[in-house]
């Protein structure tokens, strides 16, 4: 599974043993514009965002009957746009891993992401589902422009 754009990538991998890694990023300085003065200082509601939506992603994964792992030091450079931007990440393994659980993350994960981070910054917009990553990359991009105008 592979969703990946500007802003954030939600990606699985599979790994030895039937073991696969889960990694996941935002792109904290794509995501500045949107974030920037209207959070309290040491609450960036990015990275925030992708923590809280790890735990339901984690959640999920239980749910359809697989299993999540934290294991320290899951490197997920591989995976990482590689630019010059602040990316922060995070990963974990999963055992038992399907197809579909992965399509159900990809179709959770960045409206809920972005969703999480409105509430956090007392923003009242309503988060378009179903875009493809470009698409929803293109809505991201439009909404920085309107945000950074505010």
């Amino acid at each position: 599974m592979e969703y990946v754009n500007d802003f954030m990538y939600f990606i699985i991998k599979p790994l030895e043993d039937g073991k696969h890694i889960y990694c996941s990023g935002v792109n904290l300085t794509k995501f500045s514009p949107i974030t920037k003065g209207r959070h309290r200082l040491g609450q960036n509601p990015a990275v925030k965002g992708l923590q809280t939506l790890n735990n339901d992603i984690r959640a999920i994964i239980i749910e359809n009957g697989a299993s999540p792992e934290t294991v320290k030091n899951l490197l997920c450079q591989h995976v990482k746009p590689i630019n010059e931007d602040l990316w922060y990440t995070e990963s974990f393994l999963i055992h038992n891993y399907t197809e579909s659980l992965g399509e159900k993350i990809k179709k959770f994960a960045p409206s809920e992401l972005i969703t999480k981070m409105f509430r956090a910054m007392l923003i009242n917009e309503s988060v378009p589902k179903g875009l493809s990553e470009i698409e929803f990359q293109q809505y991201l991009y439009d909404l920085s422009l309107k945000l950074s105008n505010i």
